[in-house]
């Protein structure tokens, strides 16, 4: 019975005891023979060396009797392998893109064959893997799903299927925004809050695995005083894949600048003698005629006036300090004076003379009348009373008990402001002296010749007296001849 051909699975030791086995029996030939037994014997003498441990001969067996007759048979033990390797540990490797994923990770995840391992039980194994390229995902994400394959020397493959993955879990790293203030502009600031959010508050971010994206919850600042105001703002960095990181800063606009002041100006007003209330009132309302103006809010004006000094009369003084004070609290002052004065000298109706007949005791009770009246003058004056002066001194010394004085009358208001007028007193003497006791003497004409002037009698004999009220009397006579004065006698 002829040898069958033999095919075992190779065992990667040469399968000896498979081989062993099958030449022993022959290649499972059998013969008989009728004469005598039989002694069989083959010509194998090695394997052929095929891939990994596989191999195969080719044997001829041959039955040969006790009398030398001999039968042949050819059979073929074959070693073969139709096993794949055996492969394990399949694992998916994730990269951190901060780690940071690079080419060489690609290329050490490639040469591991992804960590896979593989045993063929008859050759040696090779790997290879049908990586292209990793998807553009987010930022330098990707990833690539490579499947590795194990080929034994006999073609025999197995295959795993594993996926390499770069992924960004990693929020960018921010350097903290900064609180900005500035100084009202009055127009909110709009150019300064532009640059501070354009900078995000000066904050920075960098991101391993790409770019960084800003933006901000800046809504509207707060209103405050004047237009000054306040916004807390989060900036939040967003990196290519999504991680995000915030920062919180303040933008604060500040008013520390007080308003600025024109000065007030002093005021200077003639009295009126009641206070010059309009004329105090319309400065206080212009604030002393200052101004102010402030570049963030409007200004209120304040003043501490409290009273006028009491000076001359109805004049006075106060030094007010005005404060012009803005809607956040600062503020200027500017001082300035508001002065009554009186300049004016009193309104006088000039003094009149006066002439009174002489009394020849100085006529003092006229004097000092008119004297007391100011010489009839009168005086007013705006701002305070009046009080009269006048430089009399004495009477000139004319004739008798006459004289005159010329007098300055002076009024004078609190303020020491003066008007004067002049006018005379005159003492005049029109009356002439009072006579008693005027006779006349008549001597007869024979008598006259010899009647000597002397017996004529004198001016006191004529005329026995005269008074008169403002001096002495001076006696003189007009007598010039007896002839012409002759009365002649009468006829009876």
């Amino acid at each position: 019975m002829d040898a069958m051909d033999a095919t075992v699975e190779c065992d990667g030791a040469g399968n000896a005891a498979d081989l062993d086995a099958w030449l022993a029996s022959n290649g499972g030939a059998s013969a008989t023979d009728a004469c005598s037994g039989v002694t069989w014997s083959n010509d194998f003498d090695a394997l052929s060396a095929d891939c990994g441990a596989t191999g195969a001969a080719t044997v001829t067996f041959t039955a040969t009797d006790d009398c030398g007759n001999a039968t042949s048979t050819t059979a073929t033990f074959t070693i073969e392998d139709t096993t794949a390797p055996a492969v394990w540990t399949r694992w998916t490797r994730r990269l951190n893109a901060t780690a940071p994923a690079t080419a060489a990770d690609l290329d050490a995840w490639l040469a591991s064959n992804g960590g896979a391992t593989a045993t063929d039980a008859c050759s040696g194994v090779t790997w290879s893997n049908d990586f292209d390229a990793l998807s553009d995902d987010c930022g330098a994400t990707g990833a690539a799903t490579v499947t590795f394959t194990a080929t034994d020397d006999c073609g025999n493959a197995t295959s795993t299927t594993a996926t390499f993955t770069i992924e960004d879990t990693t929020a960018p790293a921010v350097v903290d925004a900064m609180d900005a203030t500035v100084e009202c502009d009055g127009a909110g600031n709009a150019a300064d809050l532009d640059a501070w959010l354009a900078s995000n508050g000066g904050a920075t971010a960098t991101d391993a695995c790409s770019g960084v994206t800003w933006s901000n919850d800046f809504d509207a600042l707060s209103a405050d005083c004047g237009a000054t105001g306040a916004a807390t703002v989060t900036f939040t960095a967003t990196d290519d894949c999504g991680n995000a990181t915030s920062t919180t800063a303040t933008f604060t606009i500040e008013d520390t600048t007080a308003p600025a002041v024109m000065d007030a100006m002093d005021a200077t007003v003639e009295c009126d003698g009641a206070g010059n209330g309009t004329d105090l009132d319309a400065w206080l309302a212009s604030n002393g005629g200052a101004t102010a103006t402030d570049a963030c809010s409007g200004v209120t004006w304040s003043n501490d006036f409290d009273a006028l000094s009491d000076d001359c009369g109805a004049t006075g003084a106060a030094t007010v300090t005005f404060t012009a004070t803005d809607d956040c609290g600062n503020a200027t002052s500017t001082t300035a004076t508001f002065t009554i004065e009186d300049t004016t000298a009193p309104a006088v109706s000039e003094a009149m003379d006066a002439t009174v007949e002489c009394d020849g005791a100085g006529n003092a009770a006229d004097l000092d009348a008119w004297l007391a009246s100011n010489g009839g003058a009168s005086a007013t004056d705006a701002c305070s009373g009046v009080t009269w002066s006048n430089d009399f001194d004495a009477l000139s010394d004319d004739c008798g008990a006459t004289g005159a004085a010329t007098v300055t009358f002076t009024a004078t208001d609190d303020c020491g402001n003066a008007t004067s007028t002049t006018a005379t007193f005159t003492i005049e003497d029109t009356t002439a002296p009072a006579c008693r006791t005027r006779w006349t003497r008549r001597l007869n004409a024979t008598a006259l010749a010899t009647q000597p002037t002397s017996t004529l009698g004198s001016p006191a004999t004529a005329a026995r007296s005269a008074t008169d009220a403002c001096s002495g009397v001076t006696w003189s006579n007009d007598f010039v001849d007896w002839k012409m004065h002759v009365v002649q006698p009468a006829r009876h």
